[in-house]
């Protein structure tokens, strides 16, 4: 009969025999002597070569070089192949479980039993395959808290699941009821698919959070792009700015320039002229000083000299210094840079008119504020005079004497822009009005009643309607004018948008309340101005700037 396999524990007892005692490592082809010492064959070959033949142990002279001992050599090779008991200990170290029947030295378990609820190594796991009735138990990777895998109420295993109390349970766990009970394995079949599916799910989210980066970091390289495009274009223009002022400040100062050297070369000539009469005067002085001193009658009279010479000297009471600073006016300087820099400045309306149209709003026109005169398209997009009153009630919001009508769009915070054609006008009013503001009798419409308006009269002229209003030069008649709102910063611009011009701007407008925005086709005359104000579709606004 034969007898069971070795453990561990006894195969390292046996180590100690197998090793030899030249290399001190497992015997490879072992020889052993005919005194009874056991070597590796190339150990011992060594030796004798340098020993005469002579057993490293015991010294006892050799006849010849044994054999190898193939029975030992098998031996060795299969315990070898035995696993290492150093590897099979358990050590605590993380994701090792113990044996749970292991007494003196624990070893790592193999598997955990879900039927027996404990851990087995590889020495204690042999039962469950050579035993009948242990080969059904469901084996899984080793478990650490087997106590989570078995029912605490009952002491049996967690081998239910109820779908109603969403828990496992063990046999003895179900009630009389009719809840729904399964094994667990179906449970974890099932489950195991919804994860899957739930993995699906996930990863379609992760996909489309991946395309959405994507299109964040396209978006970024757009915007950087267009920023250093901008950047580069505002840059141009100031550096523009500082060249046209620094030499708008050369023109202004040259004639100080001019001058100061003019006075600085007349004062030097000035100063060496008398200097050098100072000279020659105080050498007339020290030559009379001498003559003054001589005892001798004849000499004194003969040195004495012509005082004729004295009335040719210059008289200095008549020499002015002129220190008048008199250049004429800087007006046509200053005049030339102001309109030197609005030109250049212009060139920023269409970084501008670029950006604006991204905050485009669909504006429709408010029926119920019109002014009974005033026609209104059924699609809230065009107003024009109809040239008579027409029946329309009588209400508070109603503009009653000016034809005017307010828009449907309540403006209470951020950017808004929109466009309005009106190249077959004589004359309107655009812009925003408050929504408490006055709309009956004659209005004044001016920052201070609640209007920020434009308006175009005469066919050819043009006013910021300010207190007082301010005429406004246009170089040509606008097709197309746009409106932008900027609410926080209190700002209302207005465009041309064909000439990519900027007309007029109200800055740190007081709004307190929402504004609308305001319309005023003007009355028409016999067939002059009958053409309507149209507001241009949103998508329009921005798909012409994308042409432009």
């Amino acid at each position: 009969m034969a007898s069971p396999p070795a453990s561990p524990t006894e195969t390292c007892s046996l180590n100690k025999h197998l090793i030899c005692s030249i290399c001190m490592d497992f015997f490879v082809n072992p020889v052993t002597t005919a005194c009874g010492h056991t070597f590796c064959e190339n150990c011992l070959t060594r030796t004798f070569n340098y020993n005469d033949m002579a057993c490293p142990l015991c010294k006892q002279h050799q006849s010849k070089t044994p054999k190898v001992n193939i029975v030992l050599r098998n031996i060795i090779e299969q315990i070898k192949r035995l696993p290492n008991e150093d590897d099979d200990k358990y050590t605590g170290a993380p994701g090792e479980v113990p044996c749970d029947i292991c007494t003196e030295q624990k070893l790592k378990a193999k598997k955990s039993c879900l039927v027996c609820l404990a851990s087995y190594c590889s020495v204690h796991l042999r039962n469950h395959s050579s035993t009948e009735r242990l080969k059904g138990h469901k084996l899984v990777e080793p478990v650490k808290n087997l106590d989570e895998r078995a029912c605490l109420q009952h002491g049996r295993p967690l081998e239910l699941y109820s779908r109603r109390k969403e828990r496992c349970i063990c046999v003895s766990c179900m009630g009389e009821g009719q809840e729904e009970v399964v094994s667990t394995e179906d449970e974890w079949n099932k489950k195991k698919a919804k994860l899957e599916n739930t993995k699906t799910e996930l990863q379609e989210k992760i996909e489309k959070r991946k395309i959405q980066t994507d299109e964040i970091k396209a978006s970024l390289k757009s915007c950087t792009n267009q920023v250093e495009s901008e950047w580069g274009d505002i840059e141009a223009v100031f550096t523009a700015l500082i060249d046209i002022v620094e030499r708008a400040k050369t023109r202004v100062l040259q004639p100080l320039k001019d001058r100061r050297q003019a006075v600085e070369k007349q004062a030097k000539d000035l100063t060496d002229e008398l200097e050098a009469e100072i000279k020659m005067l105080e050498k007339n002085i020290a030559d009379l000083t001498d003559i003054s001193e001589l005892e001798d009658h004849i000499l004194f009279l003969q040195s004495y000299p012509s005082l004729q010479d004295m009335d040719n000297i210059k008289d200095w009471t008549e020499v002015e210094f002129d220190t008048k600073l008199s250049f004429g006016s800087m007006r046509t300087t200053v005049t030339t840079m102001l309109e030197e820099i609005k030109q250049e400045l212009e060139k920023l309306t269409s970084t501008e008119l670029q950006r604006i149209p991204k905050f485009t709003v669909d504006v429709r026109l408010d029926p119920t504020t019109a002014n009974r005169r005033l026609v209104v398209s059924d699609d809230g997009k065009e107003v024009k005079d109809g040239g008579e009153y027409k029946e329309a009630d009588d209400s508070p919001g109603r503009f009653d004497l000016f034809g005017s009508i307010l828009g449907l769009n309540s403006l209470t915070s951020g950017k808004s822009y929109w466009e309005v054609w009106v190249s077959k006008k004589t004359g309107w009013d655009l812009g925003v009005a408050r929504g408490d503001a006055n709309r009956k009798g004659k209005l004044l419409l001016n920052p201070d009643n609640g209007y920020w308006v434009a308006v175009h009269y005469e066919d050819e002229k043009y006013a910021a309607l300010t207190a007082p209003p301010i005429r406004l030069s246009l170089k040509e008649k606008p097709k197309k004018v746009g409106v932008f709102v900027d609410y926080e910063e209190g700002l209302v611009s207005f465009y041309d948008v064909t000439a990519q011009s900027h007309i007029y701007s109200f800055t740190e407008c007081s709004f307190d309340d929402e504004i609308f925005p305001y319309f005023s086709p003007h009355a028409k005359q016999d067939e002059k101005n009958a053409a309507p104000l149209i507001i241009a579709a949103a998508k329009h606004c921005e798909q012409e700037m994308d042409v432009s």
